[in-house]
């Protein structure tokens, strides 16, 4: 892999007989090597369709209208008034995990007293909704006893909810 000029990278792939250069801005060029891949070899269609993951970039661009990060802290950009307390709970650990993967935050968990402390509401209401959302498998408590997002959170908050919240704030 080698950087071309500012934004722009090539990448040369051979793979038995096939053999294919990509050159462009950085995200078209992980798309068009992962296809490449994905079409190549059958075993990672598969894998694909398997395996959960998470791809950064498209959930920052999601979350851009809701949350922010900054100095070191998770910033809800949306109207408090507009969300359940579900939504902010899980808005603030999102944050929490992109602000984490991007080497913002020092950790990608929150206590119940700072999302207490955050979402505005009193610590029964905070370890209700988060009761809940452990219960659906959206969130998990840690070995330190903070709350983290869980990767099938983040799918489902993304097919469930994210549309809803970004319709009712655009």
């Amino acid at each position: 892999m080698r950087e071309e000029d500012e934004g722009t990278i090539s990448v040369h792939i051979k793979y038995g007989e096939h053999e294919h250069t990509f050159e462009g801005p950085l995200d078209e060029v992980w798309k068009a090597v992962n296809k490449f891949f994905s079409d190549l070899i059958p075993i990672f269609r598969l894998l694909r369709q398997a395996i959960i993951t998470v791809d950064l970039a498209d959930l920052i661009e999601e979350l851009k209208d809701l949350i922010s990060i900054s100095d070191g802290d998770v910033i809800l950009r949306a109207d408090r008034r507009k969300l359940s307390d579900r939504d902010a709970i899980m808005l603030y650990l999102l944050g929490a995990y992109v602000g984490y993967r991007l080497g913002s935050l020092p950790k990608e968990t929150m206590s119940s007293g700072e999302l207490r402390s955050k979402v505005g509401k009193k610590a029964k209401i905070i370890s209700t909704r988060l009761s809940e959302l452990r219960r659906e498998g959206w969130v998990e408590k840690t070995e330190g006893g903070e709350y983290k997002v869980t990767t099938l959170g983040i799918l489902r908050f993304r097919e469930r909810r994210l549309p809803k919240l970004l319709s009712r704030i655009r």
